[in-house]
């Protein structure tokens, strides 16, 4: 996997208020039980009216505070439109997972090396982090399924609900 060197793309900070993140925030909790971050590998997204949220840059999943939370507004070709701090450097992959499907609700992206050799999930080829390729290929296999491995770097679950990205993570880990 390419070594981390942060985000890929401009961040043009708008102003706002985020609003509640509570759910999100409970969600980030509840992924302790099935993800085990060392430092910031992964991201989670959710879909709400203004745009979706997602962790902060550099912010360590499953134990998010509520200024570790963004809210991406939009994406216009590298320049993303955000309130609260600089997203995920996976934002534009989540932003092109909502475009494509008006049903996702959540999103979680995750680096698990040892999980990710026994999933027997359709798979997109080894693409640079954070790049429009990833995403372009990410978004199009979600159009067929739900999870989706990218050799070499980790894996995408793309929910509803909590209830069912949970449901998808208890399938994955058993």
């Amino acid at each position: 996997m390419e070594k981390y060197v942060g985000v890929k793309f401009k961040t043009r900070m708008e102003k706002g208020r985020i609003g509640n993140v509570s759910e999100f925030l409970k969600i980030d909790r509840m992924l302790a039980r099935y993800i085990n971050p060392k430092e910031n590998e992964g991201n989670m997204s959710m879909r709400i009216r203004d745009g979706f949220l997602i962790k902060r840059s550099g912010a360590r999943m499953t134990s998010l505070k509520k200024s570790d939370v963004v809210l991406v507004r939009r994406i216009k070709g590298n320049v993303v439109y955000s309130v609260g701090g600089i997203p995920s450097s996976e934002s534009l992959m989540h932003y092109k997972i909502y475009k494509k499907r008006d049903d996702a609700n959540l999103i979680l992206h995750f680096h698990e090396d040892l999980l990710l050799e026994k999933l027997d999930w359709p798979a997109v080829d080894p693409l640079p982090y954070g790049s429009k390729e990833l995403a372009n290929a990410v978004a199009k296999l979600s159009v067929k399924s739900n999870k989706i491995k990218i050799k070499g770097h980790g894996f995408v679950i793309i929910a509803r609900s909590k209830e069912e990205l949970i449901k998808i993570l208890e399938e994955a880990l058993n």
